[in-house]
Parts: C-alpha cells; sequence; structure tokens
C-alpha cells in the first residue's frame, strides 16, 4: 500500500533552513573573500614601507656621510683663518637638511593611500548591495 505523501506544509517548512543555510554559507565566503583581500592589502603594504625605509635610510646615511666629510674638509682647510664659520656653517647646512628631510618625510606619508582603503571600499559595496545605509 501507498505511503501517504507528505503535506505540502512539511515540505515548505523544511526549506527554510536549507535557505538559511545557504545564506549563512553566501555570508562566510563573502567575509573570507574580504578577509583575504584584506591582508593582501596589508602585505602590500607593509613590503611597500619596509622597501621606503630601507632605501630612505641608506640614501640619507650617505648623504650625511658626504656632507660630514666634506663639512671637515672644509674646517680642515678653513683651520687657520676662519674655523668658527666652517663649523657653525657646517651645521646649519646639517640644520637644514634635518628640516628638509623630516618635510619630505612627512609628505610622503601623506600621500600613501589609506591602509586597507580597498578592503573597505569593497564591505561598503557589500553592505550597499545587502540594502543597509552606506
Amino acid at each position: 500500500m501507498d505511503a501517504p505523501a507528505p503535506p505540502e506544509d512539511a515540505s515548505a517548512a523544511a526549506e527554510p533552513p536549507h535557505a538559511v543555510r545557504g545564506l549563512f554559507a553566501a555570508l562566510v565566503e563573502a567575509l573570507r573573500t574580504r578577509i583575504d583581500l584584506a591582508a593582501v592589502e596589508l602585505e602590500l603594504h607593509l613590503r611597500a614601507l619596509l622597501r621606503l625605509l630601507i632605501w630612505a635610510v641608506g640614501a640619507v646615511a650617505c648623504a650625511m656621510l658626504a656632507l660630514a666629510f666634506a663639512v671637515t674638509a672644509l674646517v680642515v682647510a678653513l683651520w687657520s683663518t676662519h674655523r668658527m664659520l666652517a663649523l657653525l656653517g657646517g651645521s646649519l647646512v646639517f640644520v637644514v637638511l634635518t628640516a628638509l628631510f623630516g618635510w619630505l618625510s612627512v609628505r610622503a606619508v601623506r600621500r600613501e593611500p589609506e591602509l586597507l582603503e580597498g578592503s573597505l571600499d569593497q564591505l561598503h559595496e557589500d553592505q550597499r548591495r545587502a540594502g543597509g545605509a552606506s
């Protein structure tokens, strides 16, 4: 004998857990994608920062050594006549270079894009697509 067919209400009631499970899986997948994107962006920023620091330290060290040897040569050349002028001039050059390098570094940091900017843009886009406030 044939078994009675389950009522339609039972099949309709069985669908929401699958729908919720599918929605949850999609949410987890989207979150994983965004976290992966954030990790890649963070790694790119850190590598760029490290490369910038290495080159900047090398350049500044070489420039300072060259300038120190030039000031020393000037002081030695002017030792018998204008030694104080040579020492004060060399010190002034170092102070001006310090201010210049400080200004250049602040300007370079301000020009860098915001950390995780792409990831935050993607999250705002996801929020907009989901119908949330932006």
